[in-house]
């Protein structure tokens, strides 16, 4: 992992989760996937690695509705291809239910869905000298099978007790109702880049070069923006770690008459797609 990507520019943060069984959606993250309890409330529960949150859950009493737009999978990223295969072999020996395993070019991953059918990605990075880019300056991203033995002969052999302390969000996919609208929102707002587009049906982005901090997507067809307590993505944090970004930041919210609003002790911002964005500053 190479924490220059996550450090000195615009990035994820912890993704919160409205959830409608919320035990056991705790007991997911924390016993299957190992993170720590960091906080319990009446409002949610924080689970994350090191003191670091990475998912935040609230109990919903609302049904899930089709059609919104929202998360397509959070993704966690490990530092090593070793980590990858501990993780790979421990979903293996409980049988807990996978939805796919791939080759990205820049990446190896591994899919599944947390007990309420939210989609998460765990991957590990190619390093950055081996990624290609196309003339335009895309970087080469496809989907081909991954190899699944070599990244379980990767593993260490030792008995998982967990994701790596060192895990972080290592992007958020977001499933949106229109790709140019998205694009020009964190485009404009957030100073994000264009790092492969596929015509209007996806796009990702990123700070810094890197391949992509933030996935969007039409292909669940989203026509709808969610509700504050709809299950799913409640909002996602974006961390804007230096003054000068973060006061661009307010300044393209003042310029373009943008408005946030209230949850809880938090400002949110909505994108074009009435998802909500917790920007943090100073969050590592």
């Amino acid at each position: 992992m190479e924490t220059k990507f996550f450090t000195h520019d615009t990035h994820m943060g912890a993704v919160h989760l409205n959830v409608n069984f919320l035990d056991n959606s705790i007991r997911f993250y924390h016993e299957i996937l190992g993170m720590a309890i960091l906080e319990q409330n009446k409002t949610y529960t924080v689970l994350g690695l090191s003191g670091r949150p990475l998912v935040y859950l609230y109990e919903t009493r609302t049904p899930r509705a089709t059609g919104q737009a929202g998360l397509f999978h959070m993704a966690l990223l490990v530092p090593s291809r070793t980590e990858l295969g501990n993780v790979f072999n421990h979903l293996i020996k409980t049988q807990y239910p996978l939805a796919g395993a791939s080759d990205h070019d820049v990446s190896e991953a591994i899919y599944l869905q947390d007990p309420e059918g939210n989609g998460i990605e765990i991957y590990r990075d190619l390093p950055s000298a081996e990624w290609r880019f196309q003339d335009n300056g895309h970087v080469v991203m496809g989907t081909t099978e991954m190899d699944y033995q070599g990244v379980l002969d990767a593993n260490d052999g030792k008995p998982f007790t967990g994701l790596h302390p060192d895990t972080i969000m290592g992007h958020v996919h977001l499933s949106v109702k229109d790709i140019p609208s998205s694009i020009a929102f964190y485009e404009d707002v957030f100073g994000m880049d264009i790092m492969q587009l596929y015509g209007p049906q996806a796009a990702f982005m990123s700070a810094a070069g890197y391949h992509h901090h933030l996935g969007l997507n039409t292909w669940q067809h989203a026509q709808v923006s969610p509700e504050l307590d709809a299950p799913g993505l409640r909002k996602f944090e974006i961390n804007i770690p230096n003054p000068e970004d973060f006061e661009y930041f307010k300044q393209q919210l003042e310029a373009k008459g943008l408005q946030t609003e209230k949850d809880g002790h938090s400002e949110i911002l909505r994108d074009p797609n009435g998802i909500a964005i917790r920007v943090m500053y100073q969050q590592h």
